[in-house]
């Protein structure tokens, strides 16, 4: 029996091993907080949460969340601040002096802020800053935990500027979470 072209390129694909589910045991379990700064803009806001559900999603996501283990009300100090300004100090000061038990899974606080310059033109809007912080003094991947996202991929270019998005949200996690405690944030030296 000889198949037309779309009928074989049909059965090709049903051929096909289906990928099964990511099961939750294999993905990193991480308890995440989430702190907004005063700037943020609501599209802004919920782009990101949205892309942190997607992330923890039990089907294909990259991470299983536990409960948060802090209230964004502890680093309520800090959402003043910016990430170049402050931010990073404040919230490293309480993350590290917070009283966790030792079976917590690893803590991170992801700060949304209004991006570089707020509004990008050469994207079509504004950009979302996001920061990611372990419980160690200092980031364990400075570069990946302060990356940005652009809340109008999916309306303008769709799904391979969604896909940087959730790559770089998720590489900020993971190096947030990696940060082992080891000690406490100090008050940085004066020049």
């Amino acid at each position: 029996m000889r198949l037309t072209p779309p009928a074989a390129v049909l059965a090709a694909v049903l051929a096909l091993p289906v990928a099964a589910p990511v099961q939750a045991g294999e993905r990193p379990r991480v308890a995440v907080t989430v702190v907004t700064l005063d700037n943020l803009r609501q599209l802004q806001a919920e782009y990101g949460r949205s892309s942190l559900d997607s992330l923890g999603d039990a089907r294909w996501g990259r991470f299983d969340w536990a409960p948060p283990a802090l209230e964004p009300a502890l680093f309520r100090s800090c959402v003043g601040d910016r990430m170049d300004h402050g931010l990073d100090y404040c919230i490293r000061y309480y993350l590290t002096r917070a009283d966790l038990p030792a079976d917590t899974p690893p803590t991170v606080v992801v700060a949304f802020d209004d991006g570089p310059g707020a509004t990008d033109h050469r994207l079509g809007g504004e950009t979302l800053r996001v920061s990611c912080f372990g419980r160690g003094v200092t980031p364990a991947d400075a570069a990946a935990q302060d990356t940005w996202m652009w809340p109008r991929a999916a309306r303008m270019h769709g799904m391979r500027d969604m896909e940087r998005d959730s790559d770089a949200l998720a590489a900020c996690i993971s190096a947030a979470a990696s940060e082992r405690w080891n000690g406490l944030r100090q008050p940085d030296p004066s020049p």
